[in-house]
């Protein structure tokens, strides 16, 4: 984990630095099938995503849980988390692209 906290600072450490003027948004990863599975540390996507989004956070970086919207739109549409994805259960299919660019949609309108 802190690794990651580590290389996720330094990447916004360096646009932040290389693009001054740009806007940057961080984004969630996807939901994934498997998400409270644990890795050898007995951490999990869950937490990843967690201490990432304090990271982005603390360093007043633009953030959008997009996971999390992308399961409210799922709920709303009463579909399932493997409508969405491949049969690797990780990467979104046409569908779950499609439903992701509707959250970055919505949150480019709220942002206007």
């Amino acid at each position: 984990m802190e690794q990651t906290e580590k290389d996720l600072e330094r990447i916004m450490a360096k646009l932040q630095k290389e693009l001054p003027n740009a806007k940057i948004l961080i984004l969630s990863p996807n939901p994934v099938a498997n998400g409270k599975t644990e890795n050898s540390l007995g951490l999990n996507y869950l937490d990843y995503i967690q201490a990432s989004e304090q990271v982005i956070k603390n360093n007043k970086c633009s953030y959008l849980n997009s996971k999390e919207e992308i399961e409210k739109r799922l709920s709303k549409k009463n579909m399932r988390l493997a409508d969405i994805l491949t049969n690797d259960n990780i990467h979104p299919n046409d569908q779950g692209h499609f439903i992701w660019f509707e959250v970055l949609q919505e949150y480019f309108k709220l942002m206007k």
